[in-house]
């Protein structure tokens, strides 16, 4: 995996794991870049879970909403059932929302090794309606 010097995407097991460093901002080529690296990975080998690591204080930028909410889309094109997003709290609750794509299980974690764990754990199906007694 070649990293920009802006974000850094690599596997773990059949989860990729997208890491924004301290000072990360993306403009639209950024953007671009991210993207289709995104589509070469997933396209490459089975990933069954994506995790999100911001380590980034700076706002997200209307290029990098963009290319979360496609690169959510795209992964769930190929088979991806689960995110993990890793970062402060305001970030962890916007990336989270921003990610909202049905059918995608999605969780905030404060650490990178406890989001590891539940994204490399087989998903289990949750049905669509709960049904009470």
């Amino acid at each position: 995996m070649q990293p920009s010097e802006r974000w850094s995407l690599r596997t773990d097991d059949e989860v990729l794991v997208v890491e924004f460093p301290h000072g990360t901002g993306l403009s639209p080529a950024d953007s671009e870049a991210l993207l289709d690296r995104w589509r070469t990975v997933t396209a490459d080998r089975a990933v069954d879970a994506v995790v999100i690591l911001v380590r980034t204080s700076r706002p997200c930028s209307d290029a990098g909403r963009r290319a979360l909410r496609e690169s959510a889309q795209i992964a769930v094109a190929r088979g991806v059932d689960r995110f993990a997003v890793v970062g402060e709290r305001s970030k962890r609750r916007y990336l989270k929302r921003t990610i909202d794509v049905e059918g995608v299980d999605t969780e905030a974690f404060n650490d990178t090794d406890p989001a590891l764990e539940w994204a490399k754990r087989p998903s289990t199906a949750v049905p669509s309606a709960a049904t009470s007694s």
